[in-house]
């Protein structure tokens, strides 16, 4: 029986940015033993939101670069992402939408549910069509 870890975020970031280089080496030897189907991945939602935000904020990864990095991840074998469809669609929205993740995130969450309306202040959200804004009783 294959052994199924859980994904830590910086794991993910030593990966993506070889840096620093012998924590790097081992994420990488990490992620040939799951291609090689020798052990499973487990990535809840936070991590793959902790990714983004360090790729961006920390390592300054440009939009579509970071969607790439993290696609790539989402069509590995082996690997279980909690909320897959919600964090396809949440990048897509980063993406295409040039919004902030975790409001893609949120949006992307709220239709899955079937929610249409979102209570807040945030602009971001405007820029999806299946959203209406609510922030006013």
């Amino acid at each position: 029986m294959v052994e199924t870890i859980y994904a830590d975020t910086n794991m993910f970031i030593r990966f993506f940015t070889s840096h620093p280089e012998e924590q790097s080496e081992k994420a990488n030897r990490f992620f040939i033993k799951v291609s090689l189907k020798e052990a499973q991945l487990f990535v809840c939602d936070i991590v793959i939101s902790e990714t983004v935000y360090v790729l961006e904020k920390v390592y300054k990864v440009n939009r579509n670069e970071i969607y790439e990095k993290i696609h790539s991840i989402l069509n590995m074998e082996n690997i279980i992402i909690e909320n897959r469809s919600i964090i396809v669609n949440a990048l897509n929205y980063y993406k295409d939408k040039n919004i902030n993740f975790n409001d893609a995130y949120l949006a992307s969450h709220a239709i899955k549910n079937n929610i249409n309306k979102v209570f807040t202040f945030d602009n971001d959200f405007k820029k999806i069509e299946e959203i209406k804004i609510v922030n006013e009783v």
